[in-house]
């Protein structure tokens, strides 16, 4: 499969998977998050105590300021066939496969981000991964270099969190 084609399906369902996010973080902070609130450990209670408040704005904001690096990194790996760029963003977005549906199943409700990572993240990678993996794109080097690209946009998608604190503290 071409690589324009899992841009093109890498972006539809990164805007489908944070815009449920957006759409439900509100309601879900004010009805579900009191009632759960006690099956959450202790060591993430000061994590998720900084979102509480979090209004689809000011997560809109972390999500947009994210969404220009990935846009940059995959326009960079356009115009210059690094495929290992594109495949470290998909690593990171990857992470959903876990984090979601592990927080759903914990905390036994609806968790916003749940519904796209089961109907649309899950069958994505696993046709990512197996096509990718066919086409031979999955060498030593390139999987050793995504990595590398997964190491840094941890950071940045951390930062992009810290700006839209500050942002929404200054709104």
């Amino acid at each position: 499969m071409d690589i324009y084609v899992w841009v093109v399906v890498f972006l539809i369902i990164f805007m489908l998977h944070n815009l449920e996010e957006i759409i439900m973080i509100e309601r879900w902070f004010k009805k579900i998050y009191p009632r759960v609130r006690k099956r959450i450990p202790s060591f993430a209670q000061a994590e998720i105590k900084k979102f509480e408040k979090i209004s689809a704005t000011q997560f809109s904001f972390v999500v947009f300021v994210f969404s220009v690096g990935a846009s940059g990194l995959i326009l960079v790996t356009i115009i210059t066939e690094y495929y290992f760029l594109f495949i470290g963003l998909n690593l990171l977005f990857a992470i959903n496969i876990f984090t979601h549906p592990l927080q759903a199943l914990y905390l036994k409700c609806y968790t916003p981000g749940v519904w796209t990572t089961i109907l649309l993240i899950i069958p994505y990678y696993i046709l990512f991964f197996y096509n990718f993996h066919k086409a031979g794109i999955f060498t030593l080097n390139t999987i050793v270099a995504s990595f590398v690209v997964l190491l840094f946009l941890i950071p940045v998608f951390l930062l992009s969190h810290k700006l839209g604190e500050k942002w929404s503290s200054q709104s």
